[in-house]
């Protein structure tokens, strides 16, 4: 349960025979084969589901040549959704590749460590180009460092942050 995590909160509150309605799947974004040359992802703790499928059609597709880059910041390593899972994928697709940060590392860790910075977005992601497309999910603090939010009537927004400071373009940065 983290102390900021409305979720996480709200999950540890339920008890047996609560119930919990959900809604979904909604579909935000259609992927289709080879639409990027490059795509780069940034995800945070859940943020990674969308990426996952995303990154699951690609793998998937032989004849999708679109290179995949994911940065994947949580709280510690234990916080890894699907670690093994990308792992995997990553070992066995060489047009994916994956960067992990942490904010608590374990003294063995030999990932990245703090926040994702301009500087992991510039050695990660693809540079800004027509054929790039850059993926961003996760809570909204991190949204905010790095894309921005999306605007108020949750339609994408302008592009603010790290990525606006990298010349990223509304066209380039779509926000789950």
């Amino acid at each position: 349960v983290y102390p900021d995590g409305k979720m996480s909160q709200h999950f540890a509150s339920l008890k047996p025979g609560d119930v919990l309605e959900v809604k979904g799947p909604i579909e935000k974004f259609k992927y289709s084969p080879n639409m990027k040359k490059h795509i780069g992802m940034i995800a945070g703790g859940s943020g990674i589901t969308p990426m996952l499928q995303v990154i699951d059609a690609v793998m998937k597709n032989p004849e999708d040549n679109t290179q995949i880059t994911l940065l994947y910041a949580n709280v510690s390593p234990d916080d890894i959704l699907l670690k093994q899972k990308l792992d995997v994928l990553q070992a066995n697709h060489p047009n994916l590749k994956v960067f992990y940060t942490v904010d608590n590392p374990t003294k063995n860790w030999k990932g990245g460590v703090g926040y994702i910075s301009k500087d992991m977005a510039l050695k990660g992601l693809p540079l800004p180009a027509d054929d790039t497309l850059i993926l961003v999910c996760g809570p909204s603090g991190m949204m905010e460092h790095i894309s921005g939010g999306k605007a108020p009537d949750w339609s994408q927004g302008e592009v603010k942050g790290i990525l606006k400071e990298l010349g990223y373009t509304e066209q380039m940065v779509f926000k789950f």
